[in-house]
C-alpha cells in the first residue's frame, strides 16, 4: 500500500470514529493483492462494534465520507461495513467467502 493510500484509509476510518464504534478496518481487494492501477479506489471493509444495524443505511453514510475525502484526496475508498458478530461468525453474513478472503488477504489499517 502506498503512503497516499494509507494516508486517505487511516484520515477515513478516523472520519468515522466520531459517527460509528469503530473496532478496526482491513484494506481488501486490488490494493491489498498489489495489482491495482492507478485508478483504482480503496476497497476498505469496517468492522463495527455493537448491535448490527442496517448495512444500507451505514454504508450509504459511509460513502458521503468518502466522497468528502475522495475530493479532498483524489483517493476514493469504498466502505464495506460489517459487524464484528459477523466477522466471527461468516456463515451468518450474506457472502461468508468475502470474509474469507479479506481475513486471509486483508491489511489492517
Amino acid at each position: 500500500m502506498n503512503a497516499n493510500v494509507e494516508s486517505a484509509a487511516r484520515r477515513f476510518v478516523d472520519r468515522l470514529r466520531a459517527r460509528y464504534d469503530v473496532a478496526g478496518a482491513l484494506l481488501y481487494g486490488s490494493r491489498a493483492r498489489g495489482d491495482a492501477g492507478d485508478l483504482s479506489d480503496v476497497d476498505l471493509v469496517v468492522l463495527l462494534e455493537g448491535p448490527q444495524g442496517n448495512r444500507v443505511d451505514a454504508a450509504v453514510d459511509m460513502a458521503g465520507i468518502a466522497f468528502e475525502l475522495m475530493l479532498d484526496t483524489g483517493i476514493l475508498v469504498d466502505p464495506l461495513p460489517i459487524w464484528l458478530e459477523e466477522w466471527r461468525h461468516p456463515e451468518d453474513f450474506a457472502n461468508p467467502g468475502l470474509i474469507e478472503t479479506i481475513r486471509r488477504d486483508g491489511i489492517p489499517v
